[in-house]
């Protein structure tokens, strides 16, 4: 018995660690994402002077074309046309609301995240019906932020977290079953 408590203690532990961890991700992705939105908004509304000053750069070489077309990734790839600069600031503005909007689904995962560990620190075990739900809405979470990759790396995270999730419900039929023996 007492060896059934060091593991849960430890466990307790190293929620609580994971805990804090996840609570101070979530803040720093509600601040970035705040930023991040804050800065795209900017850019959108100071569109005709970014985009006057990003042309005079590209025309003075100050900034090359090819230069914007490597730092804007894939995203702006297609929306920004290197020929006319003038629509820069605004694909630059979305693509940071965007950003923006995806660091809030980051600290929404985190927010369940925590949840589930301090649910797991505060519990006498991890196998209990409240855990295994809030396991349930942030492997959902994480499958629906993975497929944003590639279809097959989501199915691929999908279904491990749903074989893991598996895993958590039989522990939790069987930690019902032991408690109702005692």
């Amino acid at each position: 018995m007492r060896e059934n408590n060091a593991k849960i203690q430890k466990i307790q532990k190293s929620s609580n660690v994971a805990f804090i961890l996840v609570k101070i991700m979530k803040i720093f992705c509600i601040t970035m994402s705040v930023i991040t939105i804050v800065c795209g908004c900017g850019f959108i509304g100071a569109k005709g002077y970014l985009d006057q000053v990003l042309a005079e750069a590209v025309e003075t070489g100050e900034v090359a074309a090819e230069e914007l077309y490597v730092n804007t990734g894939r995203f702006l790839d297609q929306a920004l046309d290197l020929a006319h600069v003038e629509s820069a600031s605004l694909t630059l503005g979305v693509y940071m609301i965007v950003t923006g909007i995806v660091l809030i689904c980051f600290s929404i995962v985190s927010h369940f995240m925590g949840k589930v560990f301090k649910d797991i620190k505060e519990s006498y075990s991890p196998f209990r019906p409240e855990i295994v739900k809030s396991l349930k809405v942030v492997f959902v979470l994480i499958t629906m932020l993975s497929l944003r990759s590639s279809l097959l790396i989501g199915a691929v995270v999908g279904f491990s977290l749903w074989c893991v999730f598996q895993i958590f419900e039989y522990g939790c039929e069987l930690q019902r079953q032991s408690d109702e023996t005692l």
